[in-house]
């Protein structure tokens, strides 16, 4: 009978029965205003902060939730402790925050790090000191000595499941583990050691793939079915009324709420004894799905392209504010050139970056930087100006060598008007010497001089949230709580004075934790929540993957750059001997730390690191070093294979989950070494013919993904992957697009097997192959160093 009763309630409410009325389940306030992220465990006892998610945490009652968990929620400190209390906990479940009778829900993600005992076993040599240096530890020599026991080097690691790259030192002396035969090129002119730890594929895992839709009812279907899954209407779990499950499939009514609402989400989560699935959000426009990216805004900042873009380096706009700094110690490289705010507003004006297909600009630091040079600390101690922008010498004004407070507001407006987004890069992390907030608060900075006698300057793993980057550019103590307020409010104060859209945050990993919560909370409470912008929030960490998603978080930032997957990208498609199943390896890793509906940034490249494709055209060595290779010799493109391989390079980051991120010039493939080559000045004119296709490939790419909801919304399967191709498809209910990639310097003909619902659907090729559809599956051949993007 209750099997009964329940089948129908599902029908009637499905169904939309008469005069069925309910109250609704959904609170009508906006106490959480934006879509939370899932609480990820750390351990059997991890602590959630209320105003991660709340603007006013004391608005919250009571929290509760089930499945093997406990809550203690403690409002003086607004933080709620989380305790698994069984051993088996389910890898997802629920907390609900209740407010004034409602509920609010967020997910909650088990903690998947375990301890492994690391073993190295000298036999019969004699070392005094054992120990381990890598991604499990960020490379610090120093975190993770081993101990002799029973005669054999041991240490405990508490790690997540995946692939680790290490090495051990030896009595000081760092090579490759003898006792393990795997290892893989570093690219730096040597191996590493790889540990691989726990399950680092999908395999058996349910997979949840957006089927079809009419007015109120959306259809997902399943691929290995789930045990459990979460389906969530905004920060709302669905109660069972909203859900018809299904052995192959399941049913979901729309909200009725959604439709006051010009952009809500349905996402959804599952797993099964194998592990768990990809996750996916369904964009709504006023209750109904998103089928065009029409309807979408610049607000929607999954759909963002960035381009970024340094100020000196890009455009000169007006002659009159030029103003090198006068000294012959600074070369050429590291001076100012000119380039300037009305600089890239007349490049707004002109549609170069409407018709690259970009739709949000990121700037660098355009705060007043010094008038003089400074010598670098390491050698052979060049000396610099900073025209990059990263010595702020005010929080709150413009360098006037890039202009005024007014073309900072013209470049804002201009580009709005043309639906692109203006991030900022603020600088969180220090001050030059010579900003008034050091002179007047010297003890507000970290100590330079450390106990041992050393420096403290550039110890990014060792002394990580205090080290300086030079002697004469303090690092803020961020345990001060003066400098946390007077920093974060300098910050909101740009998106307020200028309405920019959000920021790339420099030197994340350097910044406490609290620092970044601090301003989140400032931005929702100030800006988001009056006002309803959705900013945009990513940072800059080099490191392992679990120290860059630790700052990833509805508290925090919305993203950070992917450099691990980079470093393999920039490796995979520069090398011919590199494997694709590496890169898909690394591409399934950044899901599992990421999820597959993230707003991580995948780059082409950086102002810190040399061009790509002076590396894919071998003007440029993996293993030498970078930073002389710029003051000594000219870098070019020798081997113009290497165009051909930026654009592989630009189509996988066009394809895959996350926000793609074009550095200034890849567009075209300008070349260059380390740090300041890798910086010149922006080439618009007189472009070669492979610079020119390269750029039209680029904007080819930018403008599919802006157009095409399946590569913005839509899930992930590989269809194929060997050495030298990789075959991976993109799905959002009607819309399929297939990605092929041939990186050998051969053709290569292809075979793949299609889903059954596309196969009577024509399929055509964007970059010129010839597609041949039958019987479920499609044929076509790629040239040597090539891509193709097909879809229906």
């Amino acid at each position: 009978m209750k099997s009964i009763f329940f089948g129908v309630i599902i029908i009637c409410t499905l169904a939309g029965c008469g005069n069925l009325k309910q109250e609704s389940p959904f609170a009508a306030g906006t106490d959480m205003i934006t879509l939370a992220m899932p609480f990820r465990m750390e351990g059997i006892q991890s602590v959630l902060h209320l105003d991660d998610y709340f603007t006013d945490p004391q608005v919250v009652d009571s929290v509760t939730g089930r499945e093997g968990l406990s809550f203690h929620l403690d409002k003086n400190t607004a933080q709620v402790v989380v305790t698994a209390t069984m051993e088996h906990l389910p890898l997802y479940s629920e907390i609900k925050f209740w407010v004034g009778g409602k509920a609010y829900s967020v997910l909650i993600e088990k903690a998947k790090r375990a301890k492994f005992v690391f073993t190295f076993d000298p036999k019969n040599k004699v070392y005094r000191d054992v120990r381990i240096t890598g991604q499990m530890n960020n490379w610090n020599r120093n975190a993770t000595p081993l101990s002799m026991k029973a005669g054999v080097w041991q240490a405990e690691l508490d790690l997540n499941p995946g692939r680790y790259q290490y090495l051990l030192i030896l009595d000081g002396i760092e090579g490759l583990d003898p006792n393990n035969p795997e290892k893989v090129d570093n690219n730096i002119g040597g191996f590493n050691s790889v540990l691989t730890l726990g399950q680092t594929n999908f395999k058996g895992c349910p997979e949840l793939v957006p089927r079809s839709f009419n007015r109120n009812k959306i259809i997902i279907d399943f691929n290995n079915a789930p045990d459990k899954i979460y389906i969530f209407w905004q920060n709302f779990r669905l109660p069972v009324q909203y859900i018809a499950r299904h052995d192959d499939n399941v049913v979901i009514q729309i909200p009725a709420e959604a439709q006051t609402l010009d952009r809500s989400f349905i996402r959804l989560w599952s797993y099964n004894d194998a592990g768990t699935s990809n996750n996916l959000l369904i964009p709504l426009q006023k209750g109904k799905v998103v089928t065009s990216s029409k309807l979408l805004t610049r607000q929607d900042k999954e759909a963002s392209i960035l381009y970024f873009l340094m100020v000196d380096r890009f455009n000169n706009g007006n002659r009159s504010n030029d103003q090198p700094i006068d000294d012959p110690d600074i070369l050429p490289p590291a001076n100012y050139w000119g380039g300037d705010l009305e600089g890239i507003t007349n490049k707004v004006y002109e549609g170069y970056f409407s018709n690259l297909g970009v739709n949000s600009i990121w700037l660098s630091p355009i705060t007043q930087n010094p008038l003089r040079g400074y010598v670098e600390y390491p050698a052979p101690h060049r000396k610099y100006s900073g025209y990059h922008g990263y010595w702020p010498v005010t929080l709150t004004t413009v360098d006037h060598r890039f202009g005024t407070s007014a073309d900072m507001h013209a470049l804002v407006r201009s580009s709005h008007a043309r639906g692109i987004n203006l991030l900022l890069d603020y600088v969180s992390n220090h001050v030059h010497e010579e900003n008034q907030l050091y002179k007047n608060h010297v003890g507000w900075a970290t100590p330079l001089n450390l106990p041992d006698g050393r420096k403290n300057i550039r110890l990014w793993d060792e002394f990580r949230l205090t080290t300086w980057f030079d002697t004469f550019m303090p690092s803020l103590n961020h345990d001060i709580i003066e400098v946390v307020e007077t920093i974060s409010d300098s910050a909101v104060y740009w998106i307020k004075e200028y309405d920019l859209d959000g920021f790339r945050h420099d030197a994340t990993k350097h910044v406490p934790e609290h620092y970044w919560r601090t301003l989140t909370r400032k931005l929702k409470k100030e800006i988001t929540q009056p006002t309803g912008k959705r900013l945009y929030q990513i940072g800059e960490t080099f490191g392992s993957r679990e120290l860059i998603g630790s700052y990833v978080s509805s508290g925090e930032l919305d993203g950070q750059f992917d450099f691990n997957l980079y470093f393999d990208a920039r490796s995979i498609f520069a090398l011919d001997h590199e494997s694709f199943v590496r890169m898909n390896q690394s591409l399934m890793e950044s899901f599992t730390y990421y999820g597959t509906t993230h707003l991580m940034g995948n780059i082409t490249g950086n102002h810190d690191l040399p061009r790509f494709i002076s590396y894919a055209s071998g003007d440029l060595k993996f293993g030498e070093d970078q930073n002389e290779a710029a003051w000594t010799r000219k870098i070019g493109v020798t081997d113009t294979v290497g165009y051909y391989k930026l654009s592989m390079l630009t189509a996988f980051i066009m394809t895959i989950p996350g926000v793609p991120v074009i550095y200034y010039g890849d567009e075209i493939g300008l070349p260059g070494a380390g740090d300041p080559d890798s910086r010149r000045p922006m080439k618009f004119n007189d472009l070669t013919a492979l610079q020119q296709k390269t750029k039209e490939k680029a904007s080819r790419m930018a403008n599919l993904r802006k157009n095409r909801l399946s590569l913005l919304y839509g899930n992930f399967d590989v269809f194929q992957v060997d050495d030298q191709t990789w075959v991976y498809g993109r799905t959002y209910f009607d819309e399929f697009t297939l990605v092929a990639f041939n990186k050998g310097s051969s053709a290569r003909q292809f075979e793949i097997e299609i889903p059954d619902r596309f196969g009577r659907k024509i399929l055509k090729s964007n970059f010129g192959a010839v597609v041949e559809a039958r019987d479920g599956k499609i044929k076509f051949t790629l040239p040597p160093y090539s891509f193709e993007v097909i879809g229906n």
